[in-house]
């Protein structure tokens, strides 16, 4: 399995809900994270490293909160290419079909960002990351 290391830059700004609308996507996948809060995100702040993974165009989980500098790796089950792109942070990573990628020490300031593939552009989610 392939891994690629990526130090994510200092994030300080706090971003808004959702993603954009456009081509590309061919269906399927997961709807936007509406809705995702502290209180019912999947609670991934007590691990120091952690899998998202990508099957059926959808992330899972698509509304966690981890803790800041966490390694994030991020497992693309699906055949086609996907990218795990943060909106609006410099956060645009590929990731090959049946491969995965790894980004460590993923350094971003306490805040909620939005996050989805811009291939499959219903492929959405949100990130919580804590102190």
């Amino acid at each position: 399995m392939r891994k690629v290391l990526l130090t994510l830059v200092a994030i300080t700004a706090l971003f808004g809900a959702a993603c954009s609308s456009g081509g590309g996507d061919s269906g399927g996948g997961s709807s936007a994270a509406a809705g995702c809060s502290a209180d019912n995100a999947t609670d991934l702040t007590g691990q120091s490293s952690f899998t998202i993974t990508i099957k059926d165009k959808a992330f899972d989980p698509n509304c966690f909160s981890v803790k800041n500098g966490s390694t994030i790796t991020i497992d693309n089950q699906d055949s086609v290419t996907h990218t795990f792109t943060i909106i609006n942070t410099g956060v645009d990573v590929l990731i090959e079909g049946g491969q995965s990628e790894t980004q460590a020490n993923a350094s971003m300031a306490p805040a909620t960002y939005q996050f989805h593939c811009t291939i499959h552009t219903s492929m959405t989610g949100t990130i919580i990351v804590t102190a």
